[in-house]
């Protein structure tokens, strides 16, 4: 039995059943990992992940956008520009979430580093802007409890998300964070399944029994029963992923194929940031190709829309990393 003290109880047994849930989650893991693809084919895979787990975690947080509306928003040059251009909150709400879930790929993928309350501020407030209304020792106390020693990925990533509901910190959004602070512990330890893994996509199919399980156990004693849901959420996800996968079957997201086509100078760019601690600016890109300011921002962002490579900085001092 493990306690987490000075807060709303977060302890759990790790039972015969949950065990084997655990078992089944690893073993899909591997088998999903073992699965020839093409680059092409696992861009778009995990393209199709993305938009998963943005559009069912942002449903569940009332979001009215369709997740067509929210691809088309996602691949448009309308997401590398979000700062200059008008929208309504729905949309602003993807673009955050795009953000949040960039932020965590970028920094947490297989990561040492101690998750701090400063961390989950930073991560709140790429997504979302309201107000903290607990202590922040209460985060605190999550954190220290989620990383005392080593866990297995589901358990942790489990606790995390129903740590955050409980606590409650912020006076918004708490879903959200709870649901990305849960991709982050995931992904802390590796437990990415090639980018794959959403659980979320398993909650939307199902709203009342996911409805039923967040209220069900904001107040038990134990949360073993929620460890159960959350494991088999993950292992009917992962079951239709990897059927997906076998079948070579995958939604085309209704964009067309040259948008997962890359020109020679693309395919370079890339190339050039294979290089441990490379960077490349639009200036660069401009001086190295020979080329226009225009081309090398499109180039950049059709790349960043790819999530082939990352954006640092702001302005004139943007420049970028590979993925």
């Amino acid at each position: 039995m493990i306690t987490l003290k000075y807060m709303l109880s977060l302890s759990y047994n790790l039972s015969p059943k949950l065990k084997e849930k655990l078992q089944t989650i690893n073993n899909l893991r591997q088998d999903i990992l073992l699965i020839p693809l093409s680059s092409k084919d696992e861009l778009i895979i995990q393209w199709n992940a993305i938009l998963d787990r943005t559009y069912c975690s942002l449903s569940l947080a009332g979001n009215s956008l369709n997740k067509s509306q929210m691809t088309k928003l996602l691949t448009s040059q309308i997401f590398i520009e979000s700062s200059k251009t008008k929208m309504d909150k729905n949309e602003k709400d993807v673009i955050g979430y795009k953000k949040a879930l960039n932020y965590i790929s970028q920094n947490w993928l297989v990561s040492k580093k101690y998750v701090t309350v400063k961390d989950i501020l930073m991560l709140y407030d790429i997504f979302h802007n309201g107000d903290i209304h607990v202590p922040l020792s209460r985060i605190q106390e999550l954190l220290d409890y989620l990383q005392a020693q080593e866990e297995n990925p589901i358990i942790q990533s489990g606790i995390a998300n129903l740590g955050i509901i409980r606590i409650h910190p912020f006076n918004d959004g708490n879903g959200r964070l709870a649901r990305l602070l849960s991709l982050l512990f995931l992904y802390k330890q590796g437990f990415d399944v090639r980018k794959l893994i959403v659980p979320e996509k398993a909650w939307i199919k199902d709203r009342q029994a996911f409805k039923d399980a967040a209220q069900n156990f904001q107040e038990t004693s134990s949360i073993t029963l929620w460890l159960e849901y959350y494991a088999d959420s993950i292992i009917t996800q992962l079951q239709e992923t990897l059927s997906n996968l076998r079948s070579g079957s995958h939604d085309s997201l209704g964009i067309s194929t040259a948008y997962w086509e890359l020109n020679d100078r693309q395919k370079l760019i890339l190339s050039i940031l294979e290089e441990p601690r490379t960077t490349i600016t639009n200036r660069k890109v401009q001086e190295q190709f020979k080329i226009s300011q225009i081309t090398a921002s499109r180039d950049l962002s059709k790349l960043t829309n790819l999530d082939l490579i990352f954006t640092h900085g702001k302005g004139r001092s943007v420049y970028y990393t590979k993925v």
